[in-house]
């Protein structure tokens, strides 16, 4: 059964430029993200400095912009001074985060070669739970600085003369939770973040700072940014939908609700980040600096299976969202982009793409070229549901009567889900669309107001199966990919198969020039 839906696209007026680190990744040292995976010195895929050749190319596929490490939950115990030197030399030391043992093969210099290797900006973060701020501000100053001084010196010693320039530092993990070693309170946390902020900006003035925020904290987040305002650029919130979080596997509506839950975080973050700064205008971002739709889950994890088409589509829709909010958003970091519940499986003679993966290979090369994003406007059956909220971290609501009760809201969400962007010049427009419902196709009709849109000539793409819990698994690892498609759109109009992610690229002309 075919539905009909119109989409308006409004390519006359760009709102802001998106930023290509919304497609970023994280690698921590944790189980295989790193070690026997992409770094991986015995195996006979290595290149010479021990990195798979086979995950190198995954990354390179993916265009990945920025990857953020050494974590993470690991970084919160991590010394930077134990990942560096011959590597012989280096101490293995006990990893409080997954209680494990760390021998600092990779460090430093190795990240630092991984990022060089697959076109990606390095983002550290420092350690904020046993380090110190001057800590920190060595490990600046080895990656950064220039002048005769020891840490910019012992770099040197390396055999790295020129600096590594590392732009994006972040202010400890996670620091507001009592799984992190260090965890304390928001005033607390304010106060150390402060002296490790100044510390690291005098060594480095050109650096950029992301406070640790929370997702469900808009105290903590109003507290970070009240003291850290002057310093920072922005505040990372974290969120894992199925697992740590509140959406269940088996509820498909309200799996598709988890990118709607997500802007509504994102909108809340910002609240608070501008109640803090007490600025409507303040440039102090929101980052998604760790996010997917899994938990870390160790034993399920190892199950390509589990990664099927509907992984797909949320995963898109997170990325619909974070473009949406691209005027706040600027940094996300796919959480991990190599094994557990990583784009990217790596077995031992190769590497899987799981479903999720060509989402990010076709999202982020079409935004790349169209990166001003423009507003649209789509009318489509929607599907209503109760509102999914977390608890957990708000206080018990006032009751002003015996027989109060909390309002339970309903909430609804079109099946058609859109984000556009345009290219500098104005000349060609990109388009994503993602039809969330189970078993109908959609016609969309499409409209561009005062431009004309070369619509026989438009590259279309599409990600889909019958199946819609279709994976890749190492026997068939095509089955859920990016294809290009041909005669879904026609004379203004597309085919949008059940869910599906469609995305297409078309050349416009303004009308007043024909």
């Amino acid at each position: 059964m075919t539905k009909n839906a119109k989409l308006t696209i409004y390519a006359d007026h760009t709102r802001n430029k998106i930023s290509k680190h919304i497609f970023g990744h994280f690698m921590e040292h944790a189980a295989d993200v790193i070690y026997g995976s992409v770094y991986d010195p015995d195996s006979p895929m290595a290149d010479e400095d021990g990195f798979r050749k086979d995950v190198i190319q995954a990354l390179r596929d993916v265009h990945v912009p920025m990857l953020r490490y050494p974590g993470g939950n690991f970084v919160s115990n991590y010394h930077w001074e134990d990942g560096i030197g011959k590597k012989e030399q280096r101490p293995k030391k006990f990893d409080y985060a997954w209680v494990a043992e760390d021998d600092n093969r990779m460090g430093t210099v190795e990240f630092i070669k991984l990022c060089e290797k697959t076109g990606a900006e390095p983002y550290l973060c420092v350690n904020m739970g046993s380090g110190t701020a001057e800590e920190a501000m060595n490990w600046v100053e080895f990656c950064n600085g220039t002048g005769d001084t020891k840490y910019a010196n012992m770099r040197k010693s390396l055999g790295y003369e020129k600096p590594f320039h590392v732009k994006y530092w972040g202010l400890g993990n996670e620091l507001y939770g009592d799984w992190q070693f260090g965890s304390m309170n928001a005033q607390d946390y304010a106060k150390k973040a402060l002296n490790f902020a100044k510390a690291m900006k005098w060594t480095d003035p050109s650096i950029k700072l992301v406070a640790c925020g929370y997702d469900l904290g808009s105290d903590w987040n109003y507290e970070v940014a009240r003291v850290l305002k002057p310093l920072i650029d922005h505040v990372a919130i974290h969120h894992y939908s199925i697992g740590y979080g509140i959406f269940t596997d088996e509820d498909y509506n309200q799996c598709m609700y988890i990118p709607d839950y997500i802007t509504k975080l994102t909108e809340v973050a910002r609240a608070s980040i501008v109640s803090g700064t007490n600025d409507a205008l303040t440039n102090i971002k929101v980052a998604w600096d760790e996010w997917n739709t899994y938990a870390w889950d160790f034993e399920k994890d190892a199950d390509d299976t589990r990664f099927t088409l509907k992984n797909a589509i949320l995963t898109a829709g997170i990325l619909h969202s974070f473009i949406r909010s691209s005027d706040i958003v600027e940094i996300a970091s796919y959480s991990p982009f190599v094994n557990v519940c990583g784009a990217i499986s790596v077995k031992k003679d190769h590497v899987l793409r799981r479903a999720q993966y060509s989402v990010f290979e076709l999202l982020s090369k079409v935004f790349a070229a169209c990166d001003c994003y423009v507003e649209t406007r789509m009318e489509s059956e929607q599907f209503e549901l109760p509102e999914v909220i977390d608890y957990s971290n708000r206080m018990a609501e006032a009751k002003f009567a015996l027989d109060a009760k909390s309002e339970k809201r309903m909430v609804k969400t079109s099946y058609i889900d859109c984000v556009a962007a345009m290219n500098e010049d104005g000349t060609k427009m990109a388009v994503s669309l993602i039809n969330k419902n189970l078993d109908k196709d959609y016609e969309v009709e499409l409209s561009v107001p005062d431009s004309n849109a070369a619509w026989d000539q438009a590259l279309c793409y599409q990600i889909y199966h019958p199946d819609f819990n279709a994976s890749n698994t190492s026997k068939e690892p095509e089955n859920v990919i990016a294809k290009e498609v041909k005669d879904i759109l026609k004379a203004g109009k597309i085919h949008l198969d059940r869910h599906s992610i469609t995305v297409f690229t078309v050349d416009l002309e303004n009308k007043d020039n024909d």
